[in-house]
């Protein structure tokens, strides 16, 4: 899974949402023909690294595809899948996903089914219009827990993130520098990550 690390920047063209908020799935999608890559770091702990990799598959599905290097050094890879029955109307209704997540069943956190609503409502920001998304759901498998995130904007580029896992409170603030690509700063449980994401069409 060391093809993770790498993406090459010269495909970035694209901006597409993420089937999850910092830990949590939500009922957003990676449009189809696009993908995300994301890389975190531990910034506590040297040499611990995470890779994702979002793909949209058709107009419903969504393949995540996961490289954790923990502090041992142990690569774990796992992945996780997503269907999403409907997608949010703005100001109006909510979207609806089902899914798994760590379908292979190697991370702490473990094996878990899902279902997710997010509700998206345009609000009004500096600089501009910008989306407010709430996700309510609840988790089933290793961990049995509803789960609660939003991720709040302050301006087009810039958004305040938190959730509450059932199990894990984390939070941060995320910057959109352009719009393919977008740095966060976040404290997961007692972890402090710093990430690094880009978008773009296959």
């Amino acid at each position: 899974m060391r093809f993770l690390a790498v993406v090459p920047l010269a495909l970035v063209s694209a901006i597409a949402s993420a089937d999850r908020l910092i830990d949590i799935p939500t009922a957003t999608k990676i449009l189809y023909d696009n993908f995300r890559y994301e890389c975190r770091s531990d910034v506590a702990s040297s040499g611990v690294f995470e890779h994702y990799l979002w793909l949209g598959i058709g107009k419903s599905f969504e393949l995540d595809l996961r490289d954790v290097s923990p502090s041992d050094s142990q690569q774990k890879g796992t992945f996780d899948f997503a269907y999403d029955f409907i997608a949010a109307i703005p100001n109006t209704s909510p979207g609806i996903s089902f899914g798994v997540q760590d379908g292979a069943n190697t991370t702490a956190d473990g094996r878990r089914y899902y279902f997710a609503t997010t509700f998206r409502n345009q609000v009004d920001v500096i600089g501009g219009g910008s989306d407010l998304y709430l996700t309510l759901g609840a988790q089933f498998g290793k961990l049995n827990s509803p789960f609660v995130g939003v991720s709040m904007p302050l301006s087009p580029q810039f958004a305040l993130l938190a959730e509450h896992s059932g199990y894990r409170l984390s939070a941060g603030f995320e910057i959109r520098p352009v719009k393919p690509v977008a740095l966060r700063l976040v404290q997961r449980g007692s972890k402090p990550m710093l990430s690094l994401s880009v978008a773009a069409r296959f």
